[in-house]
């Protein structure tokens, strides 16, 4: 006869290091001072981006592109939620989907700073709540929040749409999470930050580092505990498990809609322009990596080696980890390089998640200095305010970057950056879409009756608000979008093309028009960058063949 033993959980738990069952002691909750600093941050941010963008014009196109698959999700005819595409990580555009279910604010661009502004403010949510858990009293709190909310990149970056924040948001407050777990020993919260890591995935691969360093740490530290094996390997699987799974699943979606399983990786639109991929040698990299810290987060200068200081001398385990993650954050960008994962190296955006990743360690070590906390903290506070005008002056010449020049102009001069250059010479500026959407908007009316290449000519589209009215290649897929551009007379009554060749498959098939030198498709409209031509009736275009030609995907 067999005897069953029942353990009661008393016994069961016993020799677990973490708080399981019970809520162990933590900082009160303070909901109206957390929704103060989420509101306070996304009016913000959203106030000045309106002004950076819709009056300086200083926007970049991936947002505009995010924006009008949004649009499409709600507004294309049919409305169709695969406009989100593969061409981005699906909740870096999904998670905005909200923003365009009216068309006004979407035209108007004043959804455009919100989608960012969001979720910079998700962030500074987490921020402040690891300082509540540090016990940095709340003048010097709020103090670090101003100072790291007004810094150029985080302005940058939180004001104008860009889906940066978006990943960044949850790998910050994943770490919030894991900054609770450590203090408090309460294994919920390493599941929350599994969670939060898992979001992060979809919005930004570049989060899955991160979150890889992250599921080793937790292991690390339980081991040091004195945790046994089942405990270590259970919270590390609870960790890792909905990452895991999410990317599993994305995996999957690929193999079944694409038939290449890590598209998602290979066709990933994660690098912006920046010229094309220079070679490096290992001392051209080492420099790049050490600029990128000196004029995009310097406060890690002193941070990274405080930190692995006070985990090897002072056996404080997370502060080590923390300064692990740091270096991972400083070294990742030239990584991407050496093993060409990008096509824009050592971009300046890249200092953002090296900022953010520091001031998680600077907040750990105002907390692990007890009595010195109020010190450390206000040493922050003065480095983050001196790093302002030093970085805000370093965008204007730093070689690989996005918008930082235009952005540096338009807060110091305060003049409109329509029509100016980034330093990759990229024309800045949205008039020449604004004037081709208004007359879209103004003289057509028929759903379909404009073929166009949305993967060039987005712009315009958001713009119109009427996404209903292009034949575009999400709508039907590329096979039927062929089709009609071989033999455009049959489908629609326009085409809609770039008039430079950088990808548009209209415009590669039909050149003469984008030159508006066709004397069969008449130019109705054109502006700088577009042009607008009629298709008539009966007409059979001749020569070039689409399965000649190489275009981006939709």
């Amino acid at each position: 006869m067999t005897t069953t033993t029942v353990l009661h959980t008393k016994d069961r738990l016993s020799g677990i290091v973490q708080s399981v069952g019970r809520r162990p002691s933590d900082v009160p909750r303070r909901p109206w001072e957390t929704l103060g600093v989420f509101l306070f941050f996304v009016v913000a941010y959203s106030w000045f981006g309106y002004w950076l963008v819709v009056d300086k014009h200083v926007v970049g196109f991936e947002t505009l592109d995010r924006l009008n698959r949004a649009l499409m999700v709600w507004h294309n005819d049919p409305a169709k939620l695969s406009a989100i595409g593969f061409d981005y990580p699906p909740l870096a555009t999904l998670l905005i989907t909200p923003l365009a279910i009216l068309r006004g604010p979407v035209t108007s661009m004043a959804v455009v700073p919100v989608a960012s502004a969001i979720f910079a403010a998700i962030t500074m949510v987490a921020f402040n709540t690891m300082m509540r858990r540090a016990l940095i009293a709340a003048p010097l709190r709020f103090g670090l929040l101003l100072a790291l909310g007004a810094n150029p990149l985080v302005l940058l970056y939180a004001s104008t749409g860009t889906r940066h924040f978006v990943w960044i948001a949850f790998v910050i407050t994943g770490l919030g999470a894991l900054f609770a777990w450590y203090i408090t020993a309460d294994v919920r919260f390493v599941m929350l930050g599994g969670i939060a890591y898992s979001v992060a995935a979809l919005s930004g691969y570049t989060s899955l580092t991160f979150f890889v360093l992250s599921a080793i740490m937790v292991g690390a530290i339980l081991a040091r505990l004195g945790a046994d094996g089942t405990e270590v390997e259970g919270t590390v699987v609870g960790f890792a498990a909905p990452t895991v799974y999410v990317i599993a699943l994305w995996t999957v979606f690929n193999l079944v809609l694409l038939l290449r399983p890590f598209a998602w990786i290979t066709r990933s639109s994660d690098a912006a322009a920046s010229g094309g991929l220079d070679q490096f040698s290992a001392v051209e990299l080492l420099r790049g990596t050490g600029e990128l810290v000196l004029y995009g987060a310097p406060i890690a200068i002193i941070v990274l080696p405080a930190l692995l200081f006070s985990g090897i001398a002072r056996s404080n385990p997370f502060a080590l980890w923390l300064g692990v993650l740091l270096g991972a954050a400083i070294l990742t960008p030239a990584m991407a390089v050496a093993f060409r994962l990008t096509d824009s190296p050592m971009l300046m955006r890249n200092a953002l998640p090296i900022l953010l990743i520091a001031m998680i360690g600077a907040v750990w070590l105002a907390r692990s200095a007890d009595e010195g906390s109020t010190i450390v903290a206000a040493l922050v506070i003065v480095g983050l305010l001196l790093s302002i005008p030093w970085t805000l002056e370093a965008m204007k010449t730093y070689r690989y970057q996005n918008l930082e020049a235009p952005f540096a102009a338009a807060v110091t001069t305060g003049e409109s950056q329509e029509g100016a250059e980034t330093l990759n010479r990229e024309k800045v500026g949205i008039v020449s879409e604004q004037a081709m959407a208004e007359y879209i908007d103004n003289n057509v009316s028929r759903p379909n009756s404009i073929l166009t290449d949305n993967a060039q000519t987005y712009a315009v589209m958001m713009l119109t608000g009427h996404p209903e009215f292009f034949f575009d290649r999400i709508d039907k897929s590329d096979g039927p979008w062929k089709e009609a551009a071989r033999n455009p007379a049959e489908s629609v009554d326009y085409l809609l093309m770039s008039t430079s060749d950088n990808g548009d498959l209209l415009t590669k098939l039909y050149p003469d028009a984008a030159a508006g030198s066709d004397a069969q498709l008449q130019v109705v409209y054109r502006t700088p960058r577009y042009v607008l031509v009629s298709v008539p009736s009966g007409y059979r275009p001749v020569g070039t063949t689409l399965d000649q030609v190489q275009g981006t995907s939709s």
